[in-house]
């Protein structure tokens, strides 16, 4: 409690203090002067205004206000003192909204612009993750002999096993068209996102891998082939090349003949890589879309 009592003189004189605080400020009254004196004070008050007898009003009180009112003006012609409004009862009508007219139309296009703007700025987000998601990411194929070989070499117990049922075109990749005069489709394997086309011919072994991505430009050696297709040239011995098929980088590697080569790429359509915003939009949607259908 503070050092005095302060506003509670006035509760604790009229009881309305708890019965603990006035236990508390009845002690402190005990140990107080000032404090005692100020709760003697009120409670003297408080009986001098109960023992205080009712003031009757004198006999020609009424009369004198009655009188008075009849001096004031009527209203009647007076517009600074006309009533606005009747203030006669009527039954009111059947209940409708507070806010009409133009104030209920205002909040209703305030709250319809809220709401545009809040589903734009989620399109906008929403259009922004597509966009960054669509940018394909960069393919580096290895360019060294070495490799081609050992491509090679993986592919070449391959002769006389069975394709297996893959749809290149449901996976996202290139599908390959009317392949050379006697070369046939060996096998069809699938890792993730890179999938290996082996083909067997009466010259040499042909293996066609393909993945999403952009193809990598910091190559210089390129060949025309096929209908004037420009392909990257890898290696010349044996042979590695490499191309952009729309969103999917295609090499292709064998041992064969160039007229082979070339009639390998002739399957392949050959479109180029699209990085306007529409394909990159489409490809991020494809990319989450795949993400969610993933087991």
């Amino acid at each position: 409690m503070s050092p005095h009592l302060g506003d509670l003189v006035s509760a604790l004189a009229d009881g309305q203090l708890a019965p603990r605080e006035t236990e508390r400020a009845l002690s402190h009254v005990a140990r107080c002067p000032l404090c005692a004196a100020e709760l003697e004070h009120a409670r003297t008050a408080r009986r001098r205004l109960a023992q205080a007898a009712e003031v009757a009003p004198a006999p020609d009180l009424t009369a004198r206000l009655l009188a008075l009112s009849a001096s004031i003006p009527s209203t009647e012609g007076d517009p600074l003192r006309a009533r606005e409004q009747d203030d006669t009862w009527t039954v009111p009508d059947a209940w409708r909204p507070t806010l009409t007219g133009d104030v209920a139309g205002a909040a209703h296009r305030r709250r319809r612009r809220r709401a545009v703007l809040a589903g734009a700025a989620c399109a906008g987000v929403l259009g922004c993750t597509l966009f960054v998601l669509g940018q394909a990411p960069v393919v580096a194929p290895e360019s060294s002999r070495a490799a081609a070989l050992t491509t090679l070499a993986g592919a070449a117990g391959t002769a006389g096993v069975q394709a297996v049922g893959t749809d290149l075109a449901a996976s996202g990749l290139v599908t390959p068209g009317a392949l050379p005069d006697g070369y046939t489709l060996a096998a069809v394997h699938v890792d993730g996102d890179v999938a290996e086309i082996d083909l067997t011919g009466p010259d040499g072994v042909v293996v066609v891998r393909e993945q999403p991505g952009r193809l990598a430009q910091d190559v210089t050696d390129r060949l025309v082939v096929a209908d004037d297709r420009d392909v990257v040239v890898l290696s010349r011995d044996p042979w590695h090349v490499a191309w952009q098929d729309g969103d999917v980088v295609v090499e292709v590697t064998t041992d064969a003949p160039e007229d082979v080569l070339a009639g390998v790429v002739a399957a392949f359509p050959g479109h180029d890589y699209d990085a306007g915003v529409l394909p990159r939009l489409s490809r991020g949607w494809s990319t989450v879309t795949g993400a969610f259908t993933l087991p």
